[in-house]
């Protein structure tokens, strides 16, 4: 079959399948790359269609299409669309076992497929590879390619072996796509997957549909902002995105208590929560959904009327992207963020935490080699207590990726999920270990060795929330039964360990491993610039949407009209509406209803949000100084917090907060004191310890005394 009778057929094909006559501006010219045999670099705007550009051409290209994609969460749910379209198409992650790969690579060799979506962690397998090494790639789509560069807003390290899986699988035809790539980043997909020279196709960035605002509120000013937008579309969809968990939670709680309905979204989730709510989000069940930046990429809704930023973003990429999942069935849409001081703050924790000095990456180094094993099991905590400096576990984090990504050490891909199963008896046996008033286990059991039978024998790592979400069943369910067949003596179990596994790939002494300084140091510069251009944007007194399509390279843009700028030029006042005089109190209704019965209870523990969000920073490494000013709070009030979050048992090890020695003496006067009044054992201790100190050892103290 000539191009033109493929063209045709494709045409025949979009009506079929998707319901369209025409194509969407670009699609055609992707698709016209794809048949003359071209590798293309795709940039289309949220929305606009880029899954189309590879879908489509897989149907009539020999062999199959490799898709990667970093959703591992929502592949199924993709691959699902894709059947009921009637698109042959099937995925492979690490929710599935390894028989179930296999059979399913068979399937693909056979013809059954055209369309693989597989997660980029899979080529870490050199098992996979060899499994991938008997089929015919036509076309190699990679979506949400900014990732492969390490200036895009969101770089994945496994990302980078796709230049290698490219080759392994013949050097099919590539294309790679993304909403959001600057020149500079447009430029490193194009280096880092060795396209030289492909095609571009260039849709532009611009969503005239989107109308762009900015508040400068003070915080506890933002929520009444929030629910102005609310109660002005009530029977509207809309996303609303806060910069950590705590805050999520905290905004949570100020819609139902003024009787909104809403759900939350965030990665500390267990993932058949966020199943949960993505599912009720998608259906229409849920309308306001509050979410960090974990929530949107790869769901596909088109009637999202708002998105508001609660907090300001670190980069325009990630602003506009998050920005643009509102209004994809192009009606008027608005994209509101609310801003204040304490922003930069929270952001140049960020940006030290994934940008730390060379010297910390090879002290890092240094205490792996000091472990005899080339395999070393470690929590990020264990390696920040040997450091001579204090250093935040997000930069713990980033000098390991570094390390990685010099092939000096590899990570196994799961931080903390993994357990350790293996069946020792017959299957019958274990049958028979069943009685009557079990027998939603046995099925249980049953439902586990029909998928997973092969690891059992052999021994399997297993991730129980992927393998719970497979038998349709809840993760404590399926740990309930590991654990009493452990019990029995009929399984061997051993639980998820809660840190790292790092191999050393390479010995060499610390000072001599290869790290780029003057790369790292152009990164640094590199992400303060970004932050600079988003703070740009929020007080910029031009077009909001003028602004950003000159940032992505569009500099002809013209005004948008519609933006809260453009509007006040014009004599308009904003459409959110904002009350001449504002309380200063933070909106609540005491008689405000929970979410109704169908929706998930809340956490029983009852700790206040402002001292989870404290809790939250101090997680990710924050020092108590630091957390004061990003959350602007004096440091008392921080201390008061952690205390209170020590007594609750939510911060278990204080030595990162009073060192040991200190610890001993505080506690040997406490003994003789008692734990009443502070003052009295200040002076006992007759030494410079300061009342910070001794709080958080008393709080310590008092936890213990509540065990005992």
């Amino acid at each position: 079959m000539g191009v033109k009778e493929k063209k045709q057929q494709l045409r025949e094909l979009l009506n079929l399948h998707y319901g369209f006559n025409s194509f969407r501006p670009g699609q055609e010219k992707v698709i016209d790359n794809v048949l003359a045999g071209k590798s293309t670099v795709v940039i289309m705007p949220t929305g606009g269609g880029k899954s189309l550009c590879f879908q489509l051409p897989a149907l009539v290209l020999e062999g199959v299409t490799i898709v990667i994609s970093p959703l591992i969460s929502l592949m199924k749910d993709q691959v699902d669309e894709l059947k009921r379209i009637g698109l042959p198409a099937t995925f492979i992650n690490s929710s599935i076992s390894s028989s179930e790969t296999y059979n399913r690579i068979e399937a693909v060799k056979n013809g059954q497929y055209k369309l693989l979506y597989i997660a980029p962690e899979r080529f870490y397998s050199a098992e996979f590879i060899g499994m991938l090494k008997d089929i015919k790639v036509s076309l190699f789509a990679i979506d949400e390619a900014h990732c492969i560069s390490q200036w895009g807003h969101d770089f994945r390290p496994s990302y980078l072996k796709l230049s290698e899986a490219i080759k392994l699988a013949g050097e099919p035809l590539v294309m790679a796509l993304t909403a959001t790539a600057t020149t500079e980043v447009r430029e490193d997909i194009i280096a880092q997957l060795g396209l030289e020279p492909p095609e571009l196709v260039i849709t532009g960035f611009a969503r005239p549909n989107l109308q762009f605002g900015v508040i400068n509120a003070a915080e506890n000013l933002k929520p009444r902002h929030v629910l102005d937008v609310i109660s002005s579309a009530p029977d509207e969809t809309g996303i609303i995105y806060a910069g950590t968990r705590a805050r999520v939670d905290k905004l949570l709680q100020i819609l139902l208590e003024n009787n909104i309905e809403a759900a939350s979204y965030h990665a500390g989730m267990d993932a058949e929560d966020r199943k949960w709510v993505q599912n009720n989000f998608l259906s229409g069940k849920a309308k306001v959904i509050v979410a960090t930046n974990a929530f949107g990429l790869g769901i596909d809704k088109a009637n999202v009327r708002y998105v508001i930023h609660y907090d300001m973003p670190g980069t325009i990429e990630a602003y506009y992207q998050e920005a643009g999942r509102a209004g994809r069935d192009s009606k008027s849409s608005l994209c509101l963020l609310l801003s204040n001081s304490r922003d930069r703050a929270l952001h140049e924790f960020f940006i030290k935490g994934d940008n730390p000095p060379p010297e910390i990456t090879e002290e890092i180094y240094d205490i792996l080699l000091s472990y005899e094993s080339d395999t070393v099991l470690i929590t990020y905590a264990e390696i920040s207590s040997m450091l001579s400096d204090s250093v935040p576990e997000m930069a713990i984090g980033t000098s390991l990726k570094l390390l990685e990504k010099e092939a000096y050490v590899s990570r196994a891909r799961e931080k903390s999920g993994n357990a350790y199963v293996k069946q020792l008896k017959d299957y019958n046996y274990i049958i028979d270990t069943f009685n009557s008033r079990s027998r939603k286990q046995k099925d249980l059991f049953i439902a586990l060795h029909e998928h997973f039978g092969e690891e059992l024998s052999r021994g399997w790592q297993v991730n129980f929330e992927e393998a719970a979400a497979i038998l349709d069943v809840k993760k404590d369910r399926l740990t309930r039964l590991v654990r009493k067949l452990s019990d029995k003596g009929l399984f061997e179990y051993n639980p998820p360990f809660r840190g790292t596994e790092i191999r050393i790939l390479k010995r060499e002494k610390p000072k001599d491993i290869k790290l780029d300084r003057e790369e790292l140091k152009a990164k640094l510069k590199r992400a303060y610039a970004k932050l600079g251009k988003m703070e740009d944007y929020v007080y910029h007194f031009g077009c909001r949407q003028k602004y950003i399509l000159n940032y992505f390279g569009d500099l002809e843009a013209k005004d948008c009209g519609k933006c809260d700028i453009c509007l006040s030029k014009n004599g308009y006042k904003r459409k959110t509406k904002i009350p001449a005089r504002e309380s200063e109190k933070t909106p609540s209704a005491s008689s405000g209803q929970a979410r109704k019965q169908e929706n998930k209870p809340r956490s029983s523990l009852n700790t206040k949000l402002t001292q989870l969000e404290t809790l939250e920073l101090y997680n990710k490494g924050a020092e108590i100084d630091k957390i004061a000013e990003i959350r602007g709070l004096n440091r008392d009030t921080i201390i008061n917090h952690l205390c209170f979050l020590i007594e609750k048992g939510l911060i278990k090890d204080i030595d990162k907060l009073v060192d040991k020695k200190t610890q001993l003496k505080i506690e040997k006067v406490i003994e003789k004191t008692g734990l009443e009044k502070l003052k009295p054992i200040y002076e006992e201790l007759g030494e410079n310890i300061n009342y910070d100190d001794i709080k958080i050892t008393a709080a310590k103290i008092k936890l213990d005394n509540k065990k005992n």
